[in-house]
């Protein structure tokens, strides 16, 4: 029977420190966005396992096209992990179809290297059949799971599914490493039986536990899982609109379990936002609002659900697109006569980060045929 009045156990900080070393060990690579020069500038490697990132943009900025280049990257890094697609509006599936291609195919093609003699020679990578291409792009989306959700409830449930669904998972893998395990253990514990013939039951117990403690598959963990939730302010915007206190509770109770699962099982979790704030017109490109978050003075948007969500999530990414040159905006914000239409980039934002130094740090893009990033041509 529990005493009352006894002490809590301290928990000491020296374990919390081992705990998080731990699932440091067993973290994942970033996800790639697609663009080496995104990640090296901006991303730092790309969207980390672990935390919970919200991409924030206004339509148009590429924030859904940055979003499913990493599910892409996710699919095609992890055989058997799997991507929770929580949507609450019509999901483009046919985009992130034609990402995949797209990616698969550039593997394909990549080229590399062979030793000649003392030369290195390019050789370029022919692949397989585009049937082979075709069938690894459906076997990726099958691992795709998409729930469509109308409110934030339902965005809850389907979190709560989808963590049912790990631990169930993660049983049965234990339970298969326990078997096998146990059958080595005891291959072992007959060989050496054979060979002395003098082993009790008690022995071979022993044995058996040892090695299966010792043994490396005992370690083996669950794939590598994500979690994408497009787009998070359909359904908490509306919340707010009634009743912003209600809403705020709600938002902050789904973020809980979102963390806990995120945390508890390097899940990488990315949540896509709407931007707030816009300007209603072309301005000067000089002016500025106090409150925006960008460090472009061009740029007055900012984050949607305003900054009690901020606390709630480990990275804030923000895009906008801005004119490529200085002519470009002057034709833009009206400082120039408009002879032709303007070039635009997209600008990917850290505004925040918790967990690292990428907090400021910036890159720019250029989109084609609306399923991949680009560096910008100079």
């Amino acid at each position: 029977m529990c005493n009352l009045q006894e002490p809590a156990p301290a928990l000491l900080g020296s374990t919390l420190l081992a705990n998080e070393e731990m699932l440091d060990m067993l973290r994942p690579s970033p996800l790639s966005s697609g663009l080496d020069t995104l990640d090296r500038e901006a991303l730092d490697g790309g969207f980390k396992y672990g935390e919970i990132t919200a991409v924030a943009g206004a339509s148009g900025t590429g924030k859904t096209l940055l979003v499913y280049q990493a599910i892409a990257s996710h699919l095609i890094a992890s055989e058997e992990g799997e991507v929770a697609l929580i949507a609450t509006s019509e999901p483009p599936l046919a985009r992130l179809r034609d990402i995949l291609l797209r990616r698969l195919d550039q593997q394909k093609q990549e080229p590399k290297f062979c030793q000649s003699g003392y030369v290195y020679q390019k050789q370029v990578q022919t692949g397989g059949p585009p049937q082979d291409v075709q069938s690894q792009m459906t076997s990726m989306l099958e691992r795709v799971r998409l729930s469509r959700v109308f409110d934030l409830p339902g965005v809850v449930e389907a979190i709560g599914e989808f963590g049912a669904r790990l631990d169930e998972e993660e049983k049965t893998r234990r339970n298969r490493v326990d078997a096998k395990g146990f059958e080595k253990a005891r291959g072992t514990a007959e060989g050496e039986e054979r060979a002395e013939n003098s082993l009790s039951v008690e022995e071979d117990n022993n044995t058996i536990t040892r090695t299966t403690a010792a043994n490396p598959e005992a370690a083996e963990y669950l794939p590598a899982s994500m979690i994408v939730i497009d787009n998070i302010a359909n359904v908490v915007g509306s919340m707010m609109t009634k009743s912003q206190a209600h809403g705020q509770a709600m938002l902050a109770s789904c973020m809980r379990s979102l963390q806990h699962l995120t945390k508890g099982r390097n899940v990488c979790t990315v949540l896509v936002n709407a931007a707030a704030g816009l300007r209603q017109q072309n301005t000067q490109y000089h002016c500025r609002a106090d409150d925006q978050a960008s460090v472009f003075s061009s740029t007055l948007g900012k984050p949607a659900l305003g900054k009690h969500f901020s606390y709630l999530i480990d990275t804030s990414i923000f895009l906008s697109t801005l004119p490529r040159s200085k002519e470009d905006a002057d034709i833009a914000y009206n400082v120039a006569p408009v002879a032709s239409g303007f070039t635009k980039v997209g600008v990917v934002e850290i505004l925040k980060d918790r967990h690292s130094s990428r907090e400021g740090r910036w890159s720019s893009f250029v989109t084609a045929a609306g399923i991949e990033l680009q560096s910008i041509p100079s």
